[in-house]
């Protein structure tokens, strides 16, 4: 960044000979503050050189004693600094990443911003947006500029140096379905435009989100009796976490809470982005121990705990009885 040696042209003021005119000049980041009187109405030279400097002109009126700030200017290359960070549920991923239902934070930590009572905006103020964007048919990720050049979703000030927490209990995505929205959040900070100095994006972070993972199962349904061969079932997975490992469970009785089960097909995934699929099942009837009631679900484990991803279904297995006979055959004489 290029110094800066700043001319600094006093205003006229109007004042009395007993007042007193001074410039005090705030050197950002070193915490050094220099006072230098001038003259009513001249052009002074700033001795010193720095990449930011806050110019204020003052006048102290000497009966009764009164100081005035009359005018300021933060001159050079200054920027605040600020520091974005997006906490989920979720420790993987190369980028965060969460649910659209679950909880996550976003700390912003913020330096160099100037806190004393009547400084102007761009020395004082920070802008903070959120910007929301939904994924299309096929999308996993999108172009950071588009995103951030639509009308933000919030945007606010910040106004003090520090950490400041937001704390989000699901994701602001919109969709026809809420379970169903993905896409991606942003967050950003922006210095304000004074005029010299345009706005400037200063940090930024990000958080990517999935749906909530759906199911289905076909081929059997409530209520059906099993005689002979079990039929041929699908699986349909829907959204499945990026990180979640699946099952196709079979359980006795009709409840599946509290009953062990025995896992008749399982999916393992881990991965960046979410998944769909179909899985095909044979074979079911070799899991039946008797005759009786039955219940099968699909269940899905993720960070965020298990779930059941469809209702489950409960049937009947009622194998026909086989009987092995021996026939006897006896002769006229009685005689075997």
């Amino acid at each position: 960044m290029k110094l800066i040696g700043m001319l600094f042209a006093m205003q006229t003021l109007g004042v009395f000979a007993q007042n007193v005119d001074f410039i005090r000049q705030s050197y950002q980041g070193t915490g050094v503050v220099w006072d230098m009187p001038v003259a009513a109405s001249a052009p002074v030279a700033s001795p010193f050189r720095s990449n930011s400097v806050l110019f204020q002109q003052w006048n102290i009126q000497e009966n009764p004693v009164h100081e005035s700030l009359l005018h300021q200017k933060l001159v050079g290359n200054y920027l605040p600094t600020a520091d974005i960070k997006v906490v989920t549920l979720d420790p993987d991923g190369k980028v965060p990443r969460t649910r659209v239902d679950q909880p996550f934070s976003v700390e912003i930590d913020v330096a160099g911003l100037l806190t004393d009572s009547g400084m102007p905006l761009t020395s004082s103020h920070v802008l903070l947006e959120q910007h929301l964007a939904s994924y299309s048919d096929g999308q996993t990720s999108l172009d950071l500029i588009q995103t951030l050049s639509n009308i933000p979703e919030n945007s606010g000030y910040l106004t003090s140096n520090g950490k400041t927490k937001l704390k989000f209990p699901a994701s602001s995505l919109k969709a026809a379905d809420p379970t169903k929205a993905l896409g991606e959040e942003h967050f950003v900070v922006h210095t304000l435009s004074d005029g010299t100095i345009s706005q400037t994006q200063i940090a930024s972070g990000m958080v990517q989100v999935w749906p909530v993972a759906s199911g289905a199962i076909k081929g059997i349904a409530n209520g059906d009796l099993i005689r002979f061969q079990a039929p041929k079932i699908e699986l349909l997975l829907n959204d499945l976490y990026p990180r979640s490992d699946t099952f196709f469970m079979l359980y006795e009785g009709s409840s599946v809470n509290g009953t062990p089960g025995a896992i008749i097909k399982t999916f393992p995934m881990d991965r960046e982005v979410a998944a769909s699929t179909v899985i095909a099942v044979t074979g079911l009837e070799s899991k039946f121990t008797k005759d009786g009631t039955y219940t099968v679900a699909l269940v899905s484990t993720t960070v965020y705990g298990t779930e059941l991803l469809c209702p489950p279904v409960t049937f009947q297995v009622k194998r026909p009885l086989e009987i092995n006979a021996m026939q006897v055959t006896c002769s006229a004489g009685g005689n075997p």
